[in-house]
């Protein structure tokens, strides 16, 4: 995959400078989602606003590796055994950004359980925050878990992000990498790996990948430690509306099946 990485610099600038005119930008982003796993139906819908437009990269669904702008948000899920509430925003002053989330969730054997976070980051700059968040768990232990961003910019467009996240007492450890590149001639490429390590517990990992066809189109896949799958496409009608839709199954469990579907709206 490196090797579609390999662009000539003089191409490179004369793209950077299209996109910059032709980037699309949304203060609105809206998801509706569907999961159906071997008859276990979940539904979900999830929002967030933002104060200040967002400009995308050239896929209409792809960001700067680093949030700037305030915004506040939304979701909610509904399966045959819990749902899930949530709300929260982040505020960004000069070099500061302040977060807070309300989670609640509510199990259908009767159990409810809240979990307050409130967050605070500081960037050290543009491509480098910090961030400490409170965890307020109902019932339970608080925490404190550190999460540290770093957005390496290749060009005007292409980047390497790399997140590192561990709780106060280092039990949890995650890294996060993501790599985006415009191919050229309207073709793009994601690649991103998730590592996870729990004291006590197993450690994790996921790797996945987008190739996008057009801004519009693409297809994508992804694959985990456990032997879990997903494969799908993407195709957005146009600025506003896009579909998303795949199948994921276990290499070794041919009658694990999971279909889902999700719909965009972006304004």
């Amino acid at each position: 995959m490196k090797k579609l990485a390999v662009i000539i610099s003089s191409i490179l600038l004369s793209s950077a400078a299209t996109t910059a005119i032709a980037a699309d930008t949304y203060q609105s982003i809206s998801h509706v989602g569907y999961v159906d796993v071997d008859g276990d139906d979940t539904i979900s819908v999830d929002s967030t606003y933002y104060f200040s437009p967002k400009a995308t990269l050239g896929p209409y669904d792809q960001f700067e590796y680093i949030n700037k702008q305030t915004n506040v948000y939304g979701a909610y899920s509904d399966n045959d055994f819990l749902d899930v509430t949530s709300i929260g925003g982040e505020y960004f002053v000069e070099d500061f950004v302040l977060g807070a989330q309300y989670n609640n969730f509510d199990s259908d054997f009767g159990s409810s359980t809240d979990v307050i976070e409130l967050s605070a980051g500081y960037f050290f700059n543009p491509n480098l925050v910090l961030k400490a968040t409170f965890v307020d768990v109902e019932d339970a232990d608080n925490q404190f878990v550190f999460d540290l961003a770093y957005n390496h910019e290749l060009n005007s467009t292409d980047y390497i992000g790399f997140t590192v996240t561990a709780d106060d007492e280092f039990d949890y450890r995650a890294v996060a990498a993501k790599y985006f590149v415009d191919l050229q001639q309207g073709n793009y490429l994601t690649v991103e790996g998730n590592f996870e390590d729990v004291d006590g517990g197993s450690s994790n990992w996921e790797l996945a990948s987008n190739y996008y066809f057009s801004k519009e189109t693409s297809v994508f896949v992804s694959v985990n430690k456990n032997d879990d799958y997903t494969l799908g496409a993407q195709h957005f009608f146009n600025n506003n509306v896009g579909l998303e839709a795949g199948y994921g199954n276990n290499w070794d469990d041919s009658d694990y099946d999971a279909y889902f579907a999700n719909l965009s709206l972006q304004f």
